[in-house]
């Protein structure tokens, strides 16, 4: 645990910490799913309902400094994660804003955490990335940590499609692609920082809680979604 990370803070019951100060116990805890390795919340800042993150309880920087063995377990869960969302609200994106050297920009808390947004194909950013910046295509999440080697940042983007991609963009402002996403839905706020109680991220957790609270490991994940009907 970092003291002074909102996520190692929030994982440990410690009240220093975004969704505290908001929610002061009102729920007591958003966490969905969580193993030894991994958890799932909503996002503060739902910018679209259903809005997750999937983040490693330990406090790495980003995705990609995580131990290789790590990401079958983060697989695991992102797509049981990828066919919650799918079910309740559409197909999803995933994406990471990968930063090693906090003040760098692209992040908002420099704890390693992956989105998941459910988008239609209108909201979809991928042409504006492509056009944007260098890429390398990936098969599997694994090649995170092998791709980004040396990289202080980088933007990891997974489109409806299911096609994952490592972006080597640089220096990111703060929130980037939440900023276009919200951009393209007309979604005035973006900055998570700036949101009070949201409607929609207790709807969020209504709506998928059922989803994983029966499941204590990753690997219970795999049960068919039916069983949680």
């Amino acid at each position: 645990m970092v003291r002074e990370c909102d996520f190692c803070n929030e994982f440990c019951g410690r009240p220093d910490n975004a969704f505290h100060r908001l929610y002061a116990g009102g729920p007591a805890t958003r966490v969905l799913f969580q193993s030894e390795n991994f958890a799932v919340i909503p996002s503060l800042g739902q910018i679209v309902e259903g809005y997750l993150l999937v983040l490693p309880r330990r406090h790495y920087k980003a995705l990609g400094d995580l131990e290789r063995v790590d990401f079958d377990e983060l697989s695991t869960v992102s797509i049981r994660v990828g066919e919650v969302l799918a079910k309740e609200y559409g197909p999803c994106v995933f994406f990471e804003h990968g930063t090693r050297a906090e003040g760098v920009g692209g992040c908002g808390i420099y704890h390693a955490h992956l989105h998941a947004v459910p988008v239609d194909a209108a909201l979809n950013p991928i042409g504006i990335l492509k056009e944007r910046y260098p890429y390398e295509e990936m098969t599997d999440l694994g090649e995170i940590n092998r791709r980004s080697a040396g990289l202080d940042c980088y933007l990891f983007y997974q489109d409806l499609d299911t096609k994952r991609y490592l972006f080597k963009t640089g220096p990111l402002p703060s929130q980037y692609l939440r900023k276009v996403i919200a951009e393209a839905a007309g979604e005035q706020i973006w900055n998570w920082r700036e949101v009070g109680r949201e409607a929609r991220l207790l709807t969020t957790m209504q709506r998928v809680s059922r989803y994983f609270e029966m499941a204590k490991t990753p690997f219970e994940l795999d049960q068919p979604l039916n069983a949680a009907t």
